[in-house]
């Protein structure tokens, strides 16, 4: 009679590895069809805008959850993450009025809005993830 299937650790890291390098290139494969719908096929948002909310929820909750489950990401500190911040702004900023043009004031809700949000919500969002899985981390570890 065989012996059931013991997992050890390194059966476990293995596993995990393997899992990350399928979900990495799930993420990957899907943004290649948004890109080939969007400059080789020429369609429109509609048509691909479902496939955009899927893979951003598939890279948003992974990250969310390597932060609280595994902690290996690090906690920044304030300073470290308003620099971030504010690169990313300039980044942002510079990047687009280079694309789409300096912004109009009048539709800033349009223009400037998402640049200054948008890498808010997401340096909060890590930030939170962060901190809450060292908290978890450390709970578990007394």
């Amino acid at each position: 009679m065989k012996a059931p299937f013991v997992s050890d650790e390194r059966m476990q890291v293995l596993s995990g590895r393997i899992a990350v390098i399928f979900l990495t290139l799930t993420q990957v494969g899907i943004l290649s069809v948004i890109l080939r719908r969007r400059y080789f096929l020429g369609q429109g948002n509609e048509y691909y805008s479902d496939i955009r909310i899927v893979l951003a929820l598939s890279v948003f909750g992974y990250i969310a959850a390597r932060l609280y489950y595994g902690a290996v990401l690090p906690l920044l500190s304030v300073r470290k993450l308003l620099t971030i911040y504010l690169a990313f702004v300039a980044f942002l900023f510079v990047t687009l009025s280079v694309w789409f043009g300096l912004p109009t004031l009048d539709n800033w809700q349009n223009t400037i809005l998402p640049v200054v949000l948008g890498p808010a919500i997401m340096l909060g969002g890590y930030w939170l993830m962060a901190y809450l899985g060292k908290k978890r981390l450390e709970k578990e570890v007394r």
